[in-house]
């Protein structure tokens, strides 16, 4: 009763497979591809050619003869520019909106101030789309991403204070204006899709993304999988506290910075009428109070990854955000307080992608839910 739907999803498997294999191993030939996925020729060959004819791979070039003398097979190669995605990092005073090739390749980007009603940010991506080198068949998804709490299954806003969004449906509402598959998930998780898709995660079946900006807040990929949480709470790193915390009657209120993202996030290093970037200049030139506020700045950073290392054990640990700029020369220091305080070993490193992460992420989240789309 069920073989139809049985050999349709053996064959979706079988062609994300053999699409991933030609990918990673290009130029390739079907005999290869063959080998490698352990499928037969004959089915191998049925979906090359199907991939052909959507224009996500190409023919190109042979391979070597065969031991035996026998004809050059024709090397396989992907197709990134056969369609396209679109990343909107929505953030509380920017949006920052991409369009990539299935590479993660920025081919068109705009930066503007953000826009509160959700209309308005539709016709922000309209716009957007008009002006780009592409047309609107073109794009295969969107991926959006959203600083808050979000129920990224069902595309509902839980609670974005910086938006004034709550329980908002904004994955329908976008839908009803546009034709491609739309998903949304938090701002950082994004960003780590970002990274572990195009830049400094790229090999890692483990990994943990700090943002370090006006907040703090943390992403985690842990076996294969985007760690969510059962409130969609995960990697909210921001409500750490420590027993001085506790001692000192500082506690977490929901709708307040968190007591770690008071001691680490770019708002806590504004103060005295100094910026971050004013102080990380002071520690630069030698001033006394500079290097004081910065040390223990570092320390307490380091504090919060240690104990992130703890509960996580990641491969890796990347340190994205506004912040994260200005870390460059201390990253060695961050290192050390971290060796000293937990056994565990783990890889920090500092974003690839720079301020384009959120946005470029969106679109690997995009990609990455759109196999799986059946729509509504």
């Amino acid at each position: 009763m069920h073989k139809k739907g049985d050999a349709e999803l053996i064959k979706q498997m079988n062609t994300r497979l053999i699409l991933s294999n030609i990918r990673k191993h290009q130029p390739i030939t079907r005999a290869a591809v063959s080998r490698i996925v352990g499928v037969s020729r004959a089915t191998v060959s049925s979906i090359v050619d199907d991939l052909i004819r959507k224009k996500l791979i190409s023919e190109r070039g042979y391979g070597d003869s065969t031991k035996e003398g026998g004809r050059r097979g024709i090397h396989l190669v992907f197709n990134p520019i056969s369609s396209y995605g679109i990343g909107v990092d929505v953030g509380g005073t920017k949006i920052l909106i991409v369009l990539t090739d299935l590479d993660g390749n920025v081919v068109h980007k705009e930066e503007h101030a953000t826009l509160f009603e959700p209309e308005s940010i539709i016709t922000m991506i309209k716009d957007f789309i008009k002006g780009s080198p592409v047309n609107e068949e073109d794009i295969s998804a969107m991926g959006v991403g959203i600083p808050g709490i979000l129920d990224s299954e069902n595309g509902i806003v839980v609670d974005a204070p910086a938006l004034r969004w709550e329980n908002l449906p904004i994955r329908n509402i976008m839908r009803k204006s546009f034709a491609f598959p739309i998903f949304i998930n938090n701002d950082v998780k994004c960003a780590l899709f970002g990274e572990l898709h195009y830049g400094a995660g790229k090999s890692c079946k483990s990994l943990a993304f700090i943002a370090i900006g006006t907040g703090v807040g943390s992403a985690i990929y842990a076996n294969g999988a985007l760690l969510e949480g059962a409130h969609f709470s995960a990697g909210e790193i921001g409500y750490m506290t420590d027993r001085k915390d506790v001692e000192e009657g500082r506690f977490n209120v929901v709708g307040e910075f968190g007591q770690f993202e008071k001691r680490t996030s770019g708002s806590a290093l504004n103060r005295d009428g100094k910026t971050a970037y004013d102080w990380f200049s002071e520690y630069d030139e030698g001033k006394e109070e500079g290097i004081t506020v910065i040390d223990n700045y570092l320390l307490d950073l380091a504090i919060g990854i240690s104990n992130v290392v703890c509960v996580v054990n990641p491969e890796k640990i990347i340190l994205g955000g506004g912040v994260s700029r200005s870390l460059g020369p201390h990253m060695k220091k961050i290192e050390g307080w971290v060796k000293k305080l937990t056994p565990i070993p783990v890889t920090i490193e500092r974003s690839q992608l720079g301020s384009d992460t959120g946005a470029i992420g969106a679109v690997a989240y995009a990609f990455m839910q759109v196999e799986h789309y059946e729509g509504e």
